[in-house]
């Protein structure tokens, strides 16, 4: 650990970090695929990235700094703390949730079973004999709450990966098992930056299983499948809007799921920003709405690296990256962003994780329109997914569902 411990947060609860942190996810996301299901976590991406910050210097900073739109930037480590200590006060204990009904459902540390778990962890994994600069300990320390665990990239890469994949698999409730595949680290890596996320929570109101029928999908390219669908008709926020309508589900402790069908999927993408999501969920007014929704399951993984550098930081990524502020010993670049996530969506709510591993290496629109009180929402096409802590607003996890016949 560094000689500083956690810096006093900012008194906003993380809400400009949520904001920085939703716009990089919805510009990372247009730069991921296209079709398909889709998991992703912007807020471990931007926490893993964030941890590499204090040791960037020069344009490769600067080119950081605008693609994470200043998340973790110089003077922003109290926003950090804030919004960490935020999501790790969404857990809540309630005798009569979802958890506590589940025989699969397990206490935590506490010795209570929780209705509502969000667990945010980072940790660093160093090359053992490598002189890390005290300034970037410190701000690891004081900004994350983060140490510093020794390994052997150099003469035991593979021991490595298995326990950076052993962390992961045991932040994430045996979800991600192995975010790292034998490649992804080898003689050269000498640190690896890695942040984990864990969900699992209760519907506010639960779908009953028993209203769960097959119903047909009609999938991006037109082509129709039967999927089992949820239904409940109840008073739900509700908004429609030019080009959209949507829905918001809420989950046990301080988050909720926006549930967003698109006129026009590829549209909606290019034009969505944190102001627009923002504005979808203030524009929502209760309704009694008769809603149906898929029940989904989606899995991603994936090296960012690409995508991280057309958005704008590609020097971290060459050999003219300049981490020095990381250590002296020899330079270092970014090699490899591993982001893996996943998700389930059922009837009594919602379990989801993800992992990220950055991992550095030596260089060789128009307002509302008015609805009903009562309204019809059948999800039954390709549709978008949020969730968000409602304190800092931002998203947890995000992606998108075409098909949700299709097996993660």
């Amino acid at each position: 650990m560094g000689k500083l411990g956690l810096l006093a947060p900012a008194d906003d609860h993380g809400v400009l970090a949520g904001s920085e942190i939703n716009d990089f996810g919805f510009d990372l996301l247009r730069r991921l695929s296209s079709s398909g299901n889709l998991c992703a976590s912007p807020t471990s991406i931007a926490l893993s990235l964030a941890m590499v910050l204090p040791g960037a210097r020069g344009v490769t900073a600067t080119e950081m700094d605008t693609v994470l739109h200043n998340f973790g930037a110089t003077g922003q480590a109290d926003e950090v703390v804030a919004l960490i200590n935020t999501l790790q006060s969404d857990t809540r204990y309630d005798d009569s949730g979802w958890s506590s009904n589940d025989p699969q459902a397990t206490p935590d540390h506490t010795g209570q079973t929780p209705v509502a778990e969000l667990d945010v962890s980072n940790a660093v994994f160093s090359q053992q004999g490598m002189n890390l600069e005290q300034a970037y300990l410190d701000a690891l320390s004081s900004g994350f709450g983060a140490g510093l665990g020794l390994v052997d990239f150099v003469n035991d890469s593979e021991a490595a990966r298995l326990i950076i994949n052993k962390w992961a698999s045991d932040k994430t409730i045996g979800r991600i098992p192995a975010v790292l595949q034998p490649g992804d680290v080898d003689e050269t890596t000498r640190i690896a930056l890695a942040n984990a996320i864990y969900l699992k929570a209760g519907w506010s109101t639960q779908f009953d299983p028993k209203a769960t029928k097959a119903l047909p999908f009609t999938r991006s390219d037109g082509s129709r499948v039967s999927v089992p669908t949820m239904a409940m008709d109840t008073n739900l926020m509700y908004s429609v809007g030019a080009g959209y309508r949507s829905v918001l589900l809420g989950l046990g402790g301080t988050m909720a799921m926006t549930i967003v069908v698109p006129d026009d999927m590829a549209s909606f993408v290019k034009g969505l920003t944190a102001a627009r999501l923002s504005s979808i969920s203030t524009s929502m007014a209760g309704y009694d709405v008769d809603l149906t929704l898929p029940r989904f399951s989606a899995e991603s993984r994936v090296d960012l690296a690409g995508a991280l550098s057309a958005m704008g930081m590609p020097t971290a990524f060459s050999l003219q990256a300049d981490l020095s502020g990381i250590t002296h010993d020899e330079p270092l670049m970014l090699k490899k962003v591993i982001h893996q996530a996943n998700i389930d969506v059922v009837e009594q709510g919602t379990t989801a994780a993800a992992v990220t591993v950055s991992i550095g290496a030596t260089m060789g629109g128009p307002g509302p329109e008015p609805s009903p009180v009562h309204v019809q929402f059948h999800v039954n096409k390709p549709f978008l997914y949020f969730i968000q802590d409602n304190w800092s607003g931002a998203v947890l996890f995000m992606g998108r569902i075409d098909d949700p016949s299709a097996k993660s």
